[in-house]
C-alpha cells in the first residue's frame, strides 16, 4: 500500500534521544507488515460512515488511555464497528522488536519509534479514505501533529472529539511499572517508558489542549479522570465554544488537587503491590535493576498531594486523614482565616479567657455568656469550627462519630494554634472554647498568651460525669432525628479531659500566669471565683460540685432523658445504662432503685424426716457391716 509522503512526515517524531539509533525497516518491509498484518487485524469489523467519528484518547505515558478507549470503542461499536489506532498496537508486528526488547527493554521501543509511526500514519489515512470511526490513542505531546491530524480528518468529513485524561504524574509513572512488571512477568516482554518521555509528554499535553481549543481543531473537547469522571467539557456551537476555553487548566487543576484518604491508603497499597511483584516475581536482574528506582520515583511524585500516614492504635495501624502540608496551609488561609479570624480590633490591652469543661459540659452557652460580657471585637476560638474545615470530617462522622475527632485532631489543633497565634499578633481580645486533654495541652496554649501579655482568665465549669456523658449522647441523638451526622464523644475521649480539668485547676490555683479562675454550674450559676494572690479553694469547689447531690426536680429530669435516649439509641442502651449507674448514688431516696427487702417470715423451716422404729438407717447399716 503507498503511503501520503506528506502526511507521513507530519507524522513521524524525531527520537529524543541521540545515543540510541533506530533500527527502521525497508520501504518494503514495511509495506508488507502493514498490507499483511496490521490493517487486517486493526480494521476488520469496521463499517462505513456517512459522518464518521474520530475520538483521540489522549494523556501521558501511564495514564490509563487504554481503558477509557476500550470504553469509547464500545460505544462507537454500535454504530457499526471502529477502527482501533495506537503506535503502541503496532510493536509486536515489528520483526526486530522481541530481540530488542531483550537487550534493553529502556531503549527497545525509541528503536523502532520511525516504523510504527509511520505504520500509524498509514491506518489514519485508511480509516479517512474509508470513512470509518476511530479511536485514536495519543499522548497529545505535539500540537503541529495534531493540527495536521486535525486538518486531514476534517477535510475526510469526520467529526473531531478529544477525551483528555487528568492522571496525576505519580499514577501515571506507577502505571507504567505496574505495566512492565505485568507483561514482563506474562512473557509478553515489557513495554517501558522513560522518564524523560513520561514527564515530556505530561507538560506538552498542556500546550496541545490549549492550542485545540484556541484553534478550534475539534468539535468537542472533554477532561476525565480514568475512572470516567467528567471534569471538563466543551463543545463547538455556530462556530464558538460553549463555554470559556480552559481544558489545560482543568488537568492542571486535576494533576495539583490534593489526594483525598481513600485515594491515598489506595495508592500506597498499589505501590506496594507493584514493588513487590517486581522483587518477587520477576526473575530476570536485569530488568529488576532497569525499572525498581521507578518506585522511589512515584512515592517522590506523589509527596506534594497525598496525604500523611498516622498510626492508629487499632487495626489496620495506619490511616491517611492528615492532610499534606499544602493542602493544610491552604485550608487555613482560604477557609479558617477568612470565615472566623476577619473581624479582630486591635487593643492596646488584650484579654483572653478560657471556657473549659470537659465534652457535654455546656461550654457553648457558657462561652455564649461570657462573650456578651467581653468587649466589641472578640474573637471566639473554638475547635467544632476547625474540624468542620476539614475535608474528611462530615464522611468521618457519618461512618464512625465517636472517632471522627480523634482521626483529624492533629490538624485541627494545628488550625487552633495558629489561629491562636493569629489572634496574638494583631492583639485582639479572644475567647476561647476548650475541653483540653491535658495539663500541658492547655499551658501549651495559654502560656503564649501570658508572654505576649495577656491576662489570662479561665472560667470552669463544674459539671457531674453523668450529666455530661449524657449530654454528648443528646446531642448525638438530636443530629440523628434531624438527619444530620452528629458526634458522639466515647467514654475514653470524655474521662481524659473529665480528669485533665481537675489538674488544670489545680495548677491555675497558684500558677503566676493566671490571673482569674471563675468555677461556674452548667446553668451559669458561679460558685466560687479566685483571683492571683488568693487562697480560695478551687478544687474543693469543682469536686464539690461534682459530688452534689441531685434535687428531686433534677433527677426527675434526668431520668426521664435517659428513658427517652434508651426509646431514640437502642444500640447504646447498654452505655446509657451505664451513665445512669453513675448518677444513681446520688439520686435522692425516691429515684434509687427498689431495694430488695428482707424475706417472711424471717425463718423458714426446713423439713426433717421423723424416725420410726421400723427403720433406722445407722443400725441397718451397722449390721450389713
Amino acid at each position: 500500500m503507498q503511503i501520503s509522503k506528506t502526511l507521513v512526515a507530519a507524522q513521524e517524531n524525531p527520537v529524543r534521544d541521540r545515543n540510541v539509533v533506530s533500527v527502521m525497516l525497508s520501504d518494503d518491509e514495511s509495506s508488507d507488515v502493514l498490507s499483511r498484518v496490521i490493517l487486517p487485524a486493526w480494521t476488520k469489523g469496521a463499517a462505513r460512515q456517512d459522518r464518521p467519528v474520530v475520538v483521540i484518547v489522549g494523556g501521558q505515558p501511564g495514564a490509563g488511555k487504554t481503558q477509557v478507549a476500550d470504553l469509547v470503542e464500545a460505544v462507537l461499536d454500535r454504530r457499526g464497528g471502529a477502527v482501533r489506532i495506537s503506535s503502541d498496537l503496532y510493536k509486536a508486528a515489528h520483526q526486530h522488536y522481541a530481540q530488542l526488547l531483550a537487550v534493553d527493554v529502556r531503549t527497545a521501543g525509541v528503536k523502532i519509534r520511525p516504523d510504527t509511526r509511520r505504520w500509524q500514519a498509514a491506518v489514519e489515512e485508511y480509516v479517512r479514505i474509508h470513512g470509518f470511526d476511530a479511536v485514536v490513542e495519543s499522548a497529545l505531546a505535539d500540537a503541529a501533529e495534531f493540527r495536521t491530524s486535525a486538518a486531514a480528518y476534517r477535510q475526510a468529513g469526520s467529526r473531531i472529539e478529544v477525551v483528555a485524561l487528568a492522571r496525576p504524574q505519580a499514577l501515571s509513572q506507577l502505571g507504567i511499572l505496574d505495566r512492565f512488571v505485568s507483561e514482563a512477568i506474562s512473557g509478553a516482554g515489557g513495554r517501558y517508558v522513560s522518564w524523560e518521555n513520561h514527564d515530556s509528554c505530561a507538560k506538552e499535553m498542556l500546550t496541545t489542549l490549549a492550542v485545540i481549543e484556541a484553534e478550534q481543531l475539534a468539535d468537542r473537547i472533554t477532561v476525565v479522570r480514568r475512572d470516567g469522571t467528567v471534569l471538563y467539557d466543551n463543545e463547538l456551537v455556530d462556530g464558538s465554544w460553549r463555554r470559556r476555553p480552559a481544558a489545560e487548566k482543568a488537568v492542571t487543576y486535576e494533576w495539583r488537587r490534593p489526594w483525598s484518604a481513600q485515594e491515598t491508603e489506595v495508592f500506597r497499597r498499589d505501590l506496594a503491590r507493584t514493588d513487590q511483584r517486581l522483587h518477587r516475581d520477576l526473575a530476570d536482574e536485569d530488568r529488576r535493576l532497569a525499572v525498581q528506582r521507578d518506585a522511589e520515583r512515584v512515592a517522590a511524585l506523589a509527596e506534594p498531594v497525598r496525604r500523611i500516614a498516622q498510626p492508629r492504635r487499632t487495626a489496620p495501624g495506619v490511616d491517611y486523614h492528615r492532610l499534606s502540608a499544602e493542602e493544610h496551609r491552604w485550608v487555613f488561609d482560604e477557609l479558617i482565616a477568612p470565615s472566623y479570624l476577619n473581624s479582630i480590633v486591635g487593643r492596646d490591652d488584650p484579654r483572653v479567657v478560657y471556657v473549659l469543661g470537659q465534652p457535654g459540659a455546656g461550654k457553648l452557652l457558657a462561652a455564649r455568656m461570657v462573650r456578651r460580657a467581653m468587649r466589641p471585637g472578640t474573637t471566639h476560638l473554638v475547635g467544632d469550627d476547625f474540624k468542620a474545615s476539614h475535608p474528611d470530617y462530615y464522611q468521618l462522622l457519618r461512618d464512625d462519630p465517636r472517632n471522627a475527632g480523634a482521626a483529624i485532631r492533629a490538624d485541627y489543633r494545628a488550625w487552633f494554634t495558629q489561629a491562636e497565634e493569629y489572634v496574638r499578633r494583631r492583639r485582639g481580645d479572644v475567647l476561647i472554647e476548650a475541653a483540653p486533654g491535658s495539663v500541658e495541652e492547655f499551658l501549651h496554649s495559654a502560656l503564649p498568651f501570658a508572654t505576649g501579655g495577656y491576662p489570662v482568665e479561665l472560667v470552669v465549669l463544674a459539671v457531674r460525669e453523668a450529666d455530661s456523658r449524657l449530654a454528648t449522647a443528646l446531642r448525638y441523638a438530636r443530629a440523628q432525628q434531624l438527619g444530620l451526622s452528629g458526634r458522639f464523644t466515647t467514654r475514653a475521649g470524655h474521662d481524659i479531659c473529665f480528669h485533665a480539668l481537675t489538674g488544670i485547676v489545680e495548677l491555675a490555683q497558684s500558677h503566676p500566669a493566671i490571673r482569674a479562675v471563675t468555677v461556674i454550674r452548667r446553668d451559669g450559676t458561679a460558685l466560687l471565683r479566685h483571683e492571683a494572690g488568693g487562697g480560695a479553694p478551687l478544687p474543693w469547689a469543682l469536686e464539690a460540685e461534682r459530688q452534689r447531690r441531685y434535687t428531686e426536680q433534677e433527677a426527675v429530669a434526668f431520668l426521664r432523658l435517659h428513658q427517652g435516649l434508651r426509646r431514640a439509641l437502642p444500640q447504646h442502651r447498654r452505655e446509657l445504662d451505664e451513665i445512669a449507674a453513675l448518677a444513681r448514688p446520688l439520686m435522692p431516696a425516691r429515684a434509687q432503685p427498689a431495694r430488695i427487702g428482707r424475706p417472711h417470715p424471717p425463718l423458714w423451716p426446713l423439713p426433717v424426716p421423723r424416725r420410726t422404729s421400723a427403720y433406722d438407717s445407722v443400725r441397718t447399716f451397722s449390721r450389713a457391716a
